[in-house]
């Protein structure tokens, strides 16, 4: 493995900040240095810096950074950091987080230890966080739809000490290995690692050793046994097919095709990445189905009272899919996002597949959609 992680501490002040003048005239960093050397400062730094010192990005428009950062040296308690710098043979030297040096942690190579002992599935890093996969105990196969699923577990952990471990519910669907995590505060819970220098690896051991949540897992089954049942609406396709377009615009995911679609709407003509053909022979061209141009033209209150082609249960099986066996690290996780964040609420069209055989039915039977029909002829008509 060519990535590995330097720790250290130092006092802010010797965090030195390079600035330049952009065409606007407003001051942009332009480089850090720390002990010395080049280190290209991270999100992750920025957010823990203003954390361990209580102050807001703001403060550099009347200030230089020396200036805070001296400033914060002759007032604060303590103005020392444990630093985290990730190296990588093919990029520069990454700055993560910095924290209080009392502040429970965990370094990267004593987590990656205590995972192997743990018997951790698949392992993922991605900037600052390492995500592991886990199954309980007590773990049977269940049926969903005919599918095949069992309970597992996500772990967050972060590596530059900022933050604290978190772990996620998640099930695996077993005829395609597709991991579905429900990264969303529902079914999120952060371990309690207290203060002292193991604290954190105290708090990992325990969870792997006998992590158990019946009552979440019951939850968690639940929303999925009801996305069988329930047809997506307009809004949460058009939503899943907004993600994918981002995500094939910025590399996240793989594709063998040349631009996204014009106007990102959700149901215009698909271009040919295989992502969004399959995406589109899934959902039904909803553009062509409701004589829109573009989607964006309903508003989101409309577009949840209108039905896709496909169920709730099709779009988490889907971008499981995508997530899971075709996106890059940063990719699964947005896409694991957009999964979680559907499932924690009620869904638009919540159990209409019992009442709707088939989802054209919704043109005859619900009056909300109608409604909306109604509302799109008249525009036609204009």
């Amino acid at each position: 493995m060519s990535r590995r992680f330097d720790y250290g501490t130092c006092a802010v002040k010797d965090i030195k900040v390079t600035q330049r003048t952009d065409k606007t005239g407003r001051a942009m960093v332009d480089g850090i240095e720390l002990n010395g050397e080049p280190v290209k400062p991270s999100n992750r730094f920025w957010s823990s810096l203003h954390v361990r010192f209580g102050f807001t990005s703001n403060i550099f428009r009347y200030f230089t950074h020396a200036e805070v950062f001296q400033r914060i040296s002759e007032v604060a308690p303590s103005d020392k950091v444990q630093w985290c710098i990730e190296r990588d043979h093919n990029i520069a030297p990454t700055l993560l987080a910095v924290t209080n040096p009392k502040t429970a942690s965990i370094r990267h190579d004593d987590l990656m230890e205590l995972l192997e002992k743990g018997d951790a599935g698949e392992v993922r890093y991605d900037r600052g966080i390492v995500t592991s996969e886990h199954a309980p105990r007590y773990n049977p196969t269940f049926q969903i739809a005919g599918d095949g699923f069992q309970n597992k577990f996500v772990l967050d952990t972060p590596i530059d000490g900022y933050g604290r471990p978190a772990v996620y519910l998640s099930m695996l669907r077993l005829i395609c290995a597709n991991g579905l995590v429900g990264y969303s505060p529902t079914f999120r819970s952060e371990l309690s690692v207290g203060k002292g220098e193991n604290g954190v690896a105290f708090a990992l051991e325990r969870v792997l050793g006998g992590f158990n949540n019946e009552e979440g897992y019951s939850a968690l089954r639940q929303r999925f046994e009801s996305a069988t049942k329930s047809w997506a609406s307009v809004a949460e396709a058009n939503k899943l097919y907004k993600v994918l377009v981002r995500m094939l615009g910025t590399g996240q995911v793989e594709s063998s095709a040349g631009r996204a679609v014009k106007g990102g709407d959700g149901a215009g003509e698909f271009d040919h990445s295989p992502v969004l053909v399959k995406y589109g022979r899934m959902a039904g061209n909803l553009t062509q189905t409701y004589g829109l141009t573009n989607l964006d033209t309903l508003s989101v209150k409309r577009q949840r009272t209108l039905p896709a082609a496909c169920k709730i249960y099709d779009l988490l099986n889907f971008a499981s899919e995508v997530a899971t066996h075709h996106a890059g690290e940063t990719g699964n996780r947005t896409l694991q996002a957009y999964i979680g964040e559907l499932i924690s609420g009620e869904y638009d069209l919540e159990n209409t597949a019992d009442q709707f055989n088939d989802w054209r039915d919704f043109f005859l039977g619900s009056e909300e959609a109608n409604e909306t029909l109604t509302s799109l002829h008249k525009r036609g008509r204009k």
